[in-house]
């Protein structure tokens, strides 16, 4: 027989073995799965699988025996488990992560949205008295104004100026210093806003008091703060703002962290944080009747300006998409101090656990 043939023959005599499937969770300690978590074999540099947004994965072609794997996310310690494979047949694990410290703490959420018509009672009574200037929803679909900055700046004694932080710095007539910006009743800190980052769509009323002498005792504040004025903006009844670009993976803001273009807290001389007042999520009016309390853990990466763009929000985990959509909502409207590495503000990475859960009685 040719020598060709007989390694032939011994070839295909070779017994093929079966190959086995493992499939899995990834999830936290609240018991809720992680997005994007990294599942490799011990022996495999590469990346085997992903975790969905339910935390699950399947790993596939794999050899019967013994196995480890290990499961790596930014943000959470690693977790590992052991596992057989058997011949043709699909295995099941659970791997569990513990969140690493985080350099946020934890926002509660325990206050649903008031009523509309409650909300802007105050609003709407002291546009009666007209001892401010007031800007309706009305006014504003009917300019054609696209920033903020142009909706102020069509005001007799509002003027724009540039500034070392921002390019359209509000003024009133006579002021050489910022006024003071409240949203929704809440001081968005003292010092320069950037109220560009305010999209005139999702606004139902703008006050402005030029003088701290018609300044209204609701939008009072302490040492002065409103001796430059005040703006109050009233935002629109909650809902999720239209997404037009594709969302981020937690892949992708790994990818940014990897390339250096965004950095995380440990890379940063000072961290990125929320100016007071201003991220307000709100709990979910379904659940609050329901009675449904949860925790929503998710990503995100504020710009050098302070502001969070909404393809850059990336959920880790949350028991119910409302909860997910409140704290998404709540980030695009917030403004934080962005983060300062060397001397000049960068873009960071942050990991921010929010906890909804009804006030005890």
């Amino acid at each position: 027989m040719h020598p060709a043939i007989i390694s032939l023959a011994v070839i295909f005599a070779l017994p093929v073995l079966a190959q086995g499937t493992l499939t899995g969770h990834v999830r936290e300690p609240s018991g809720f799965g992680v997005v994007g978590v990294e599942i490799r074999l011990e022996d495999r540099a590469e990346v085997s699988a992903l975790t969905d947004a339910s935390g699950a994965f399947r790993v596939t072609g794999l050899r019967p025996g013994p196995i480890r794997l290990a499961a790596r996310r930014m943000g959470f310690r690693p977790g590992t488990v052991d596992a057989v494979i058997i011949d043709g047949a699909s295995v099941d694990v659970l791997i569990a992560v513990e969140l690493a410290p985080v350099p946020l703490e934890e926002v509660r959420v325990t206050e649903r949205r008031q009523p509309f018509d409650s909300r802007l009672a105050g609003f709407n009574m002291r546009r009666q008295m007209k001892v401010g200037t007031f800007i309706t929803r009305e006014r504003i679909d009917a300019s054609s104004s696209t920033s903020f900055s142009d909706l102020l700046g069509g005001v007799p004694g509002v003027h724009l100026v540039s500034s070392n932080a921002f390019r359209n710095a509000v003024r009133f007539r006579g002021q050489n210093c910022p006024p003071l910006v409240f949203i929704d009743g809440f001081a968005a800190g003292a010092g320069e806003f950037d109220v560009d980052f305010i999209d005139p769509a999702s606004v139902e009323g703008i006050e402005i008091y030029m003088s701290m002498l018609t300044v209204p005792a609701e939008l009072a504040a302490p040492r002065g703060m409103t001796s430059c004025g005040v703006i109050a903006v009233w935002s629109r009844p909650f809902r999720p703002a239209p997404r037009t670009k594709k969302p981020m993976s937690s892949t992708d803001l790994q990818r940014l962290v990897a390339q250096r273009s965004v950095f995380t807290a440990a890379e940063v001389d000072t961290a990125a944080h929320a100016l007071p007042g201003t991220f307000v999520p709100i709990y979910p009016d379904s659940l609050w009747r329901a009675g449904v309390d949860g925790d929503a853990v998710v990503e995100f990466v504020v710009d050098a300006l302070g502001r969070v763009d909404p393809q850059f929000i990336v959920v880790v985990s949350s028991p119910h998409p409302a909860f997910l959509e409140s704290v998404r909502d709540g980030l695009v409207r917030a403004k934080f101090e962005p983060a300062v590495r060397g001397g000049r503000r960068v873009r960071q990475l942050v990991r921010l656990p929010v906890k909804f859960a009804h006030p005890a009685p």
